[in-house]
């Protein structure tokens, strides 16, 4: 009996000083919208809180006009398998498995989410209709993986409608085709880039492809560049811009183009910012 007594004793002891888990802060320096900002730093909060507290936090992310759900702004947490516990928008709509959600375009958003918190964290872009609204509209989630002390995994998310663009969403997405288009090959990356239910179309920005020489070889959005040389093509302001990134990208591996250009579906030019990277073979 002693010894058994002394093991409890022990066992105690151990579970008694373990450490508290580390709260997590993001990186906030890498936005330049305060909006965007705030949309992380919800995130992480949540995140933190099922850290420490698990799955007795669901509740407080249902209290109307708090810190997690006021206006169109609110916390939801999923299960890694796509099972949603919290939405406080719709409470009947908890206890359902999303992993099958898509959008509009049939982007296949539940399964991106998901994929997004397997990777720790990341941005997912889709359109979806307003609340009481009769269109879809540009939406951006953030998701955040979180793990409760029990050690369940959750992915939790918030997002926004028509948030403005950041130059770190853009420099991901190029960054990431760069590499979809050596590994997967030219026929294969073309495909995803050219698809609205990928992830390459998002806030009306896209992926464009040319040559070194000026030659359009990829644009889904104006599929009649395709084959031409543009490099003497001017904006609406007469700047030749298309000349201009290619011979900064003689001597360095990325660059801003800044010019007017009309957005996708429409003819008015209007301020339209590129982020341009050489891919390894030098197009």
């Amino acid at each position: 009996m002693k010894q058994l007594l002394i093991l409890l004793v022990f066992a105690g002891l151990i579970i008694s000083c373990q450490p508290a888990p580390k709260a997590e802060m993001p990186d906030l320096s890498i936005y330049e919208h305060e909006q965007t900002k705030e949309i992380v730093q919800l995130v992480y909060d949540a995140v933190n809180l099922i850290g420490k507290d698990g799955d007795k936090a669901f509740p407080e992310f249902r209290i109307e006009d708090s810190k997690w759900y006021y206006g169109d702004t609110y916390v939801f947490v999923w299960g890694m398998d796509g099972m949603r516990y919290v939405y406080p928008r719709d409470v009947s709509g908890e206890g359902k498995n999303m992993l099958d959600l898509k959008d509009i375009n049939e982007k296949p958003i539940g399964q991106m989410f998901v994929e997004a918190a397997q990777n720790g964290e990341g941005w997912v872009f889709y359109e979806w209709t307003l609340p009481d609204g009769d269109k879809p509209e540009w939406k951006s989630t953030f998701i955040k993986k979180a793990v409760a002390p029990n050690g369940t995994e959750y992915l939790v998310g918030t997002g926004k409608y028509n948030m403005p663009m950041e130059k770190v969403f853009v420099e991901s997405a190029v960054n990431e085709a760069v590499e979809v288009l050596l590994n997967e090959g030219k026929e294969a990356a073309f495909a995803r880039f050219n698809d609205k239910a990928d992830k390459f179309i998002f806030l009306n920005s896209y992926i464009f492809i040319k040559t070194m020489e000026g030659v359009e070889v990829l644009n889904p959005f104006s599929p009649q560049l395709i084959g031409k040389n543009i490099i003497d093509k001017q904006d609406a302001d007469g700047k030749f811009f298309v000349k201009e990134e290619l011979e900064i990208l003689q001597t360095q591996e990325s660059c801003w183009m800044n010019y007017m250009w009309p957005k996708p579906g429409s003819e008015e030019a209007s301020p339209k910012t590129s982020y341009v990277k050489k891919n390894r073979s030098g197009t």
